[in-house]
């Protein structure tokens, strides 16, 4: 029973700082800070994490966490390239939800560039994911869903970095505008229809 309140209390923490740095960004993610969005001590905090980085990774892991969990949840049984786009679209920050998720992804991949073990994570994640698009590509282009005649390697790095890249720049514009903004990638999707 002890392990299940001290995972959830891990996940609380992870949370919290979460909403600090979608706020405030990293500077703005100090233990005070936290611990007073907790309502709890300092030491307190040291309980849970030995560091910063450990509670900035705790933080990305959460976000993560929940973006997949949407792409996945959007993810139907009869998979065709108008189940994908869903699929797509949970990963993107077209909600109040999903933008706190992605602006903790952007400020981690700052630090990471000066933190070898968020630079890490970040690699990972990355490769995950990757795989996760490589792997739904494949599926499409086996099933007749979308043209074969694009390597579907090829088209896996494309639509990650457009997604990825497109996720970082909507993240600019007011929510109002990220829908119409994004528009131009599905329709790009639209395009792998078989002739």
């Amino acid at each position: 029973m002890r392990k299940v309140d001290h995972d959830h209390r891990r996940i609380e923490v992870a949370e919290a700082a979460a909403k600090l740095i979608s706020r405030e960004g990293m500077e703005g993610l100090t233990t005070r800070a936290l611990a007073k969005e907790l309502g709890c001590s300092i030491g307190v905090l040291s309980h849970y994490f030995h560091n910063k980085e450990e509670i900035v990774i705790a933080a990305f892991r959460w976000a993560d966490q929940r973006i997949d969990a949407r792409m996945q949840a959007a993810l139907a049984e009869d998979f065709t390239l108008d189940t994908f786009l869903p699929v797509i679209r949970a990963g993107l920050p077209l909600d109040a939800e999903s933008d706190l998720e992605w602006r903790v992804r952007t400020n981690l991949h700052t630090f990471a560039m000066t933190h070898k073990a968020s630079l890490k994570a970040e690699r990972d994640k990355f490769v995950d994911f990757r795989t996760i698009i490589g792997d739904m590509i494949e599926r499409l282009q086996r099933e007749g869903h979308i043209r074969n005649d694009i390597s579907a390697a090829d088209l896996t790095l494309v639509m990650f970095d457009l997604v990825v890249g497109l996720a970082r720049n909507l993240l600019m514009l007011p929510l109002t505008e990220r829908e119409d903004h994004a528009s131009y990638l599905f329709r790009l999707i639209e395009q792998l229809r078989p002739i």
